[in-house]
């Protein structure tokens, strides 16, 4: 999948919908889509013409976080991650990007929002949480702390 095809962007007059589009594993976050994520916040950041910005999860998930297969992937058996580059790298960019822009960005939890997807959801200016959402913190469950 293309990094068109796993972030969808769409504009409604001023507002700007980033739709994470990775159902099939709950919009879980690998390396293409961190990257997508990042040139999306930046591009919208320079777009005069939006005012706002909206994310969202294709499926029933807003986001599962890290996708730990794409990990296992990455990690030859033996090697040492790097975590502390990984976050710097990849996911502190997208927060980062959040927390200090100037325009409203606003979650659509249409679903769950696990690990690094609860921390997206959470580091927005507001949240709309549906009937069906839930913000899960399981990072003791796999042996990591808070990461986003």
């Amino acid at each position: 999948m293309s990094d068109t095809e796993i972030l969808l962007v769409q504009d409604d007059g001023p507002v700007r919908t980033l739709t994470l589009n990775r159902p099939d594993v709950f919009n879980a976050f690998d390396d293409a889509l961190t990257r997508a994520m990042q040139g999306a916040l930046r591009d919208a950041a320079r777009d005069a013409s939006v005012r706002a910005i909206v994310l969202t999860g294709a499926g029933r998930a807003f986001s599962s976080g890290q996708d730990l297969a794409s990990l296992k992937d990455r990690f030859a058996a033996g090697e040492t991650p790097a975590y502390k580059q990984d976050l710097e790298r990849r996911y502190n960019p997208i927060i980062t990007a959040i927390a200090t822009g100037e325009k409203p960005v606003i979650a659509a939890v249409n679903g769950v929002a696990a690990g690094a997807g609860a921390s997206l959801a959470l580091a927005c200016d507001l949240r709309i949480a549906s009937e069906h959402a839930s913000f899960i913190q399981a990072f003791v469950n796999v042996g990591l702390v808070p990461d986003s």
